[in-house]
């Protein structure tokens, strides 16, 4: 039996074939989610964002310290959305959000609003906050 905890399956092999089973969770990497918005001056698509994190994150951290952070966009929708990250990598994360100065041309400032172990926990303490404040 081969056990790594850079993967997050159990790797087995039967009868000349490969099993692959889920990690137990204390063996996975806990994550944080990042709660981010974006002051532009026009609203910026999804799979910019996605490339303008990428970018940063590699120039930045490397392509295998962007690895080990582990970060990728959850969801983004009009200047909100959420990053995940490893709990380990938290500020690198957000080190890497501060430098993301322009997406597809146009100046953006990425703030981040705040930092949840859960995704419900960031919607509802850091996104709709701002939202319902917004709204009123």
């Amino acid at each position: 039996m081969i056990k790594s905890s850079y993967v997050p399956f159990t790797c087995i092999l039967k009868a000349g074939c490969i099993h692959l089973e889920p990690l137990l969770p204390s063996l996975r990497k806990r994550k944080r989610y990042i709660a981010v918005e974006l002051v532009s001056a026009a609203p910026v698509q999804r799979n910019a964002f996605i490339a303008a994190v990428s970018q940063a994150g590699c120039a930045v951290l490397g392509d295998a310290g962007f690895a080990v952070c582990g970060i990728s966009v959850l969801g983004f929708e009009g200047s909100a959305g959420i990053i995940k990250c490893h709990h380990t990598s938290v500020s690198q994360t957000i080190g890497v959000l501060a430098f993301i100065t322009m997406i597809d041309g146009q100046k953006v400032i990425v703030r981040t609003a705040g930092v949840s172990g859960t995704v419900k926990g960031a919607l509802t303490k850091f996104l709709q906050k701002e939202n319902r404040a917004a709204t009123e």
